[in-house]
């Protein structure tokens, strides 16, 4: 069984993370107008481009538009960003130890390069075979990895998601794979289950629970 899971609020706790980095900025001298302000690439919301964080496209517009000296900023952030584990949800460990790393891919959304730093912040790499970054809906991704793992037609999936239009776009183009609906109480969302979700789970301990009960059928 291979096992495709999700990163930020599966397992990470990325709305912790989010205060933390405007608290970060506050403290450089930031104020919280011009940091939503340059939050996301004005370029790319005018022509309608999904919206992607970049803390290194943050910097660099304060410093175009705003002639903030971001070298000092920038180089605590780049020190801060090599450990994040503080902000690994505190069952992430033992599930990814009880599912075995060679079972294990990371599929996430956003910009792979922060995406990267993120997750190689969290200690989690030498957990799982790999980490994708898409910036996409992910069943290109899925379907990507199926075929360079790869996977027996035979072999059971599972892809673990906090978001329902991703449960659905991998369920739609891959109806083999089973799919779980991590709701945490930690996550930024509140989505709904749907036909797309065969189980909903609320921590690791339940979804190893599912995961244990599929195994044995």
């Amino acid at each position: 069984m291979k096992i495709f899971i999700d990163f930020d609020d599966v397992l990470f706790n990325t709305r912790d993370f989010s205060a933390y980095l405007k608290e970060f900025f506050a403290k450089a001298g930031i104020s919280q107008e011009l940091f939503q302000q340059y939050y996301y690439d004005p370029v790319a919301q005018a022509n309608g481009n999904v919206k992607l964080f970049n803390p290194e496209g943050l910097l660099a517009r304060l410093e175009k538009y705003e002639k903030i000296k971001v070298a000092g900023i920038r180089a605590e952030l780049n020190t801060q960003l090599q450990d994040l584990r503080r902000f690994v949800f505190a069952d992430v460990q033992a599930f990814l130890v009880a599912m075995g790393k060679e079972n294990l891919y990371v599929v996430s959304f956003g910009l792979p390069s922060f995406q990267q730093r993120k997750f190689i912040g969290s200690g989690l790499s030498e957990l799982v075979e790999s980490c994708v970054v898409t910036e996409n809906l992910k069943a290109q991704a899925v379907a990507q990895l199926i075929e360079e793992v790869p996977i027996k037609p035979t072999e059971k999936i599972i892809f673990i998601d906090d978001r329902i239009e991703q449960l659905e776009d991998v369920k739609k183009k891959h109806p083999a794979i089973l799919t779980i609906f991590l709701c945490r109480k930690e996550g930024r969302y509140c989505d709904q289950q749907n036909e797309f979700c065969d189980w909903e789970a609320h921590d690791l301990k339940e979804v190893e629970k599912i995961i244990s009960n599929t195994k044995s059928r």
